[in-house]
């Protein structure tokens, strides 16, 4: 644990928690101590207090843990006094010690048969196996180690030492390492050129800085923005969507190596091997230039809704206006129904005419009938001219957002020739 050449996997808490002896309460004595008719039978082999109090010692602990400890009876004195009374009644028999290491491990084979258990020793290369494939999966240590304890208990395998468990972590990881850095080396000169050119020093700010920076808000220019970092980086996604799946590693491993980049400054990043620079690069590029595209689509939804509301806003206030101008006319229909009856008999065509549109105007006759016969203001076409009078808007932010997407949904250049 203390050799700086083994890799840090727990801190020193994790470490106790996982290999700790159990501490049993009352209530946990009474659970783990009790044994079925085939434990009582596995107990009967052992002929003296001493060798019965050591193996139900074992099996309860076995039963919490999976996991055999070295003790000695002092150690365990509330657990020994409770099995005593409970089931010897041997409470003036003081056990000290323990018993032999042979016949310890026999006792140990015996409960590992009973659980259909299997020792960890004879097993090392089968575990390292696992560990490699699930390195693919789980590159960051914690993570991985958590799956491999899950795939002890899944397999019934005793977990070995800490010490083992580093070990095995350093062999895996080094081997995993060389793996990808073989397969690194196949990008092509001109993609190795792009992904270096990334993290290079240029006027004091890296190309990284600047397609990591986030989106500040919706309005044009920070849209416009994200819309150059996508096409500055849309060959290179290109060429990750075809290349990362051939490095045989998960999404989750993917976002593993793009998230040094994402974290780390670019001058850290130039420290690394060429090969990690450009597998975390290239990962970080397959990541973010989905995030931009997300960010954009958000900018697109964004101004497609505030385009509706300014669409309804205004058919509102026309619908208003012409409401409000009905209500005007409405009198002027009145004094107009008020004199039709009573006019003059002798006017000429022109002059009741005239005389008519003075009293209500020709304009507003045809706004009065469809009011009687039920027809209301057409909203739908306010909404219409709205959308024709924001053609501006369009082409500033939603076309620019569109041509890009199309680009991010178009086949790369390997499918479009497949098909």
């Amino acid at each position: 644990m203390t050799n700086i050449k083994r890799l840090y996997l727990l801190s020193e808490s994790e470490i106790s928690n996982l290999y700790a002896r159990p501490n049993f309460n009352s209530d946990e004595r009474k659970l783990y101590f009790s044994m079925n008719q085939i434990e009582f039978e596995a107990l009967s082999h052992y002929a003296t207090i001493k060798t019965k109090v050591s193996f139900m010692l074992q099996l309860a602990y076995f039963k919490a843990k999976n996991q055999f400890f070295n003790f000695a009876f002092e150690d365990v004195l509330a657990d020994v006094e409770y099995i005593q009374s409970q089931f010897f009644k041997t409470d003036d028999i003081v056990l000290t010690g323990s018993i032999t290491r042979q016949g310890l491990n026999k006792q140990k084979k015996v409960i590992l048969c009973l659980f259909q258990y299997k020792d960890f020793t004879g097993r090392s290369d089968l575990i390292a196996t696992h560990l490699f494939g699930l390195l693919r999966y789980y590159p960051k240590g914690h993570d991985t180690l958590r799956q491999l304890l899950a795939y002890f208990e899944n397999q019934k395998i005793i977990i070995p030492s800490y010490r083992t468990l580093q070990d095995l972590f350093t062999q895996g990881l080094s081997k995993e390492n060389a793996r990808l850095s073989q397969l690194i080396t196949l990008i092509p000169q001109a993609q190795q050129k792009e992904l270096l050119e990334l993290i290079a020093r240029e006027d004091g700010i890296s190309k990284l800085n600047i397609i990591r920076s986030d989106q500040k808000n919706f309005q044009y220019n920070a849209i416009k923005t994200e819309i150059d970092k996508a096409l500055s980086l849309v060959h290179l996604y290109e060429f990750a969507k075809s290349f990362l799946p051939t490095l045989k590693l998960s999404q989750n491993a993917i976002l593993y190596y793009a998230d040094f980049v994402e974290q780390y400054s670019a001058s850290r990043l130039r420290r690394l091997s060429t090969e990690q620079q450009w597998l975390q690069t290239l990962c970080f590029i397959y990541h973010r230039y989905q995030q931009i595209m997300d960010n954009l689509i958000t900018s697109f939804m964004y101004h497609t809704r505030a385009t509706i509301d300014a669409a309804k806003t205004y058919s509102d206030k026309k619908m208003a206006g012409h409401d409000s101008s009905l209500i005007v006319d409405l009198p002027k229909l009145a004094e107009f129904l008020k004199w039709f009856p009573n006019r003059k008999t002798d006017l000429t065509y022109d002059e009741l005419n005239q005389e008519a549109y003075k009293i209500f105007p020709k304009e507003q006759f045809l706004v009065l009938v469809q009011l009687l016969q039920g027809n209301t203001f057409d909203k739908k076409a306010a909404k219409r001219e709205y959308y024709l009078k924001s053609s501006r808007l369009f082409a500033l932010y939603l076309r620019p957002i569109i041509l890009a997407c199309l680009l991010y949904t178009s086949p790369s250049p390997r499918d479009r020739t497949r098909s």
